[in-house]
Formats: C-alpha cells, structure tokens, sequence
C-alpha cells in the first residue's frame, strides 16, 4: 500500500505528487500550475444534463469542444518536459495513454483501457466506468491531440455501462481560434488545513475514499462519487452555453447546486456539510466566516478564490440557508464572490 498511497492519511501518492493545496485556498497541479476542484460528480454533470433538459437542445458539441480544448492544457501540463518528450516517443507514446489512464483512475474520472492504437492514425478505448460520457469523450480528445499534436474526429457511444471511443486523426478540423479557457481571478485569503505530516494533504481528504481499480472516489460521509475536475475547463464550458444559449445558464448553475446539496444535506444528515469548511478542504473557495450567522448571510458572506460564483451561492445557500432561502450573489471584485442568503 505504501507504495502508491500515503501510509498514514491514505491518499494516493500521485495526488500529493503532482497537486498542491496553497495557503490562499488555491489547488493546482505542481506542472503547470492548472487550477482544480474536488467535487461531488453530479453536482457538474447534472448541472450540464440539467440545463440541456431545461432548454430542450443539445449540447453535446459544445461540451466536447470546450473539454477538448482544457483537457489537452490539462496533459500538456502533466506530461511536460524532459518525460513528455520521452513520452511522445513514437515507440513510447502509448506508455503515455497508460500513464494518463491511471492518473484518471486517481482522480476519479473513469477506468478506462486502450483497444486498439496506431500513433498519429488512430485510438479506440473504452471506459467502464466514466463520469460522464460526453466530458469523457472531450477527455480523451484532448489526450490525443496533447500526444499526437494533431486534432481527432471522434465517435462514440455507451453500450450499457461502457463507453467506447475511437479517434481518427483528422488534419481537416479547425484550428484553435474559437475557445479561450476562463481564468478565475485569485486574491489573498488564508485557508486553514490540518496537513497530513507525512505527504502534505490536507487531513480532511481523509473523508474520500479512493477505489484505484474502479477508476472512483468516494466520500465516506455521503457515498457519494467524487472528481476531480480543473476549474478552467468547468468554467469555460458554462462560458459557452451561457454565450450560446442565453443569460439563464448561471441562474440554472446555481439552482442546480442548490437542489443538489440541500438534498445531499438532508440526506446524509449533515455529515461532512455541517459548515463551510468542506469548500476550503476541495479547492472551492475560502469562505470569511465558516459559520456564518443569520445577520452575516443576508448582509452577504465573502467566498474569496471561488472557483465558480453560481455553483458557489448555491452551495453556500443550501447548507445556511434552509430549505427555501431566497439567495443570490455579486462580484465586488475580482476573485470575491459575495453570497446573501434570506
């Protein structure tokens, strides 16, 4: 055990290895310093399978293009200097693929295999399970394009619980002119973690549970599945479904969130949501007060280095607020999210 995971908080050796959670409250990963979130997997995906529920249209091909795009920053960023030249080694680049499968097992995205493999022609894999299909798909489309330096044309489908992808490199697509990954502001604060002595991690990760060999993680508290997913991608996917479909997109985000959490709450007994502690812990943001008092919620409770305001004030107003509260939210400033809850 002790080989791939911490012996003493039990997390596994490659999230302390290649993230860090810094003092303002920010986890990145220590390549190329991307920004990342834990969080609960239908919080995201049923944000996206809700919206596309509410406006009755598609958006599978908006998805897909903006995972794409920050996926492939994402494995530019992890397999990068002397190892991603290695790397891309015609004769090494499907070690590459494999490195990148486990590190998706580690962050609870999916456990995926390679099929079939012919470099800069051709990749087929499946994944059983994976988060979310159509995010999968952008997932490994941008894989492909970080180790072949070239775009794929993808198809794919799910046939009962196993998603299947094959990739053509396709020189006739676009280039990259259309998408610009959203950046989140960053302003001092201080986030408070309990560090495990041994790999660093804040102690509180000791609440999820990671299931290497079937590509999850859990949280003890809720049973709940969790991922990890980088911030700019997530926000630049909700970028473009709000530039496509309209101004109602962050006021679904947030409802969403709500709904989620305050069932989530009701369900697992406040274990874990009791406060807002949870959102320094998973790189969600660093709340002014953790326990803020009914007075301080309507006056509005600063989040600073909040990851995404919408999902934010939804969090923030299903675990204070009640089960009916009448909340919303404002940017004083860059990196501050003011959340108000009624």
């Amino acid at each position: 055990m002790s080989l791939t995971r911490c012996g003493d908080c039990g997390v596994p050796r490659l999230i302390s290895l290649m993230h860090r959670w810094r003092d303002d409250g920010i986890l990145e990963s220590r390549m190329g310093a991307a920004r990342g979130v834990f969080i609960e997997r239908d919080a995201f995906t049923g944000t996206l399978d809700g919206i596309e529920e509410a406006l009755g249209v598609p958006i599978d091909h908006i998805v897909i293009d903006a995972k794409r795009r920050d996926a492939k920053l994402y494995v530019d960023d992890i397999v990068s200097g002397l190892m991603g030249k290695v790397a891309r080694l015609g004769p090494l680049r499907r070690l590459g693929y494999m490195m990148m499968i486990q590190q998706a097992a580690a962050i609870g995205l999916a456990k995926a295999r390679v099929l079939e493999y012919e470099p800069g022609k051709k990749f087929t894999g499946m994944a059983r399970p994976a988060y979310h299909p159509v995010l999968f798909v952008g997932d490994v489309c941008g894989a492909f394009e970080s180790f072949e330096r070239m775009r794929a044309r993808p198809h794919y489908g799910v046939v009962g619980e196993t998603l299947y992808i094959e990739l053509h490199a396709d020189e006739s697509l676009p280039g990259e002119d259309r998408l610009e990954l959203e950046r989140t502001p960053e302003v001092a604060a201080r986030a408070v973690y309990e560090r495990c002595a041994s790999c660093g991690v804040p102690r509180r990760m000791m609440e999820l549970r990671w299931a290497l060999r079937e590509g999850k993680i859990y949280d003890r508290n809720t049973g709940e599945w969790i991922i990890y997913i980088d911030v700019e991608g997530l926000n630049t996917i909700l970028r473009e479904l709000e530039r496509e479909l309209g101004e109602t997109i962050p006021g679904l985000v947030a409802d969403h969130a709500f709904g989620y959490y305050r069932g989530l709450l009701e369900r697992s007994a406040t274990a874990g949501f009791s406060d807002l502690s949870f959102l320094t812990a998973r790189g969600l943001g660093v709340p002014e007060v953790e326990r803020p008092t009914a007075e301080q919620l309507a006056a509005g409770v600063d989040i600073r280095n909040a990851f995404n305001a919408p999902m934010v004030a939804g969090m923030v107003a299903a675990v204070c607020g009640g089960a009916k509260p009448e909340y919303g939210w404002d940017i004083p400033e860059p990196g501050i999210v003011k959340v108000k809850v009624g």
